[in-house]
């Protein structure tokens, strides 16, 4: 009767890490970048922004290069954007050995790009704003969310605020050429 007990137990807790797995929220995450907004409640998120000297026009052109990345991303080793720059627009990338499948939700050129994105089992929203400074300057600002099962496990807060500030720095430099 144990060994039943305990196989019941193991069977449904299996059932319900599979439910949560595969449950796709994904609708709900196209929602938030769609507005702008990341997923508030996400266990790994980081806010981070930089101002880049460089008019908001260059910055966009550098960023929205989406094939370009990996000329001044070394980290992505691979970047391939399957249509125009539009909201619904499908791409692919790879960052640290993994590969990510992204959809554009937000393309407002000069100012605003969102995008969610899934790898393994973690799903993110990625949104920037750029804001032009005086001086032609722009002030860019990255908001990110990513959530899935055992994520906080292997990533942090901090870990992600870092790769964000990381990113940012690079976009600089490209855009400052």
């Amino acid at each position: 009767m144990r060994r039943w007990m305990t196989i019941m137990m193991l069977t449904c807790a299996i059932a319900l890490l599979v439910m949560y797995t595969f449950h796709d929220s994904g609708d709900d995450l196209d929602s938030l970048a769609r507005n702008g907004t990341i997923q508030a409640d996400a266990p790994v998120k980081a806010s981070v922004e930089i101002e880049i000297e460089a008019p908001p026009e260059k910055v966009w052109s550098v960023l929205t290069d989406v094939n370009g990345w990996p000329q001044w991303q070394p980290d992505i080793k691979d970047a391939q954007i399957a249509g125009p720059l539009e909201s619904g627009t499908t791409f692919t990338w790879k960052a640290g050995g993994t590969r990510i499948h992204s959809r554009l939700a937000l393309v407002e050129p000069g100012t605003r790009l969102a995008w969610t994105g899934s790898a393994w089992m973690a799903r993110a929203v990625h949104v920037w704003k750029l804001e032009p400074v005086r001086g032609n300057k722009t002030r860019v600002k990255v908001d990110e969310s990513m959530s899935g099962f055992a994520l906080t496990f292997f990533y942090s807060s901090k870990d992600l605020e870092e790769s964000d500030r990381l990113w940012l720095n690079r976009l600089k430099a490209a855009a400052e050429r």
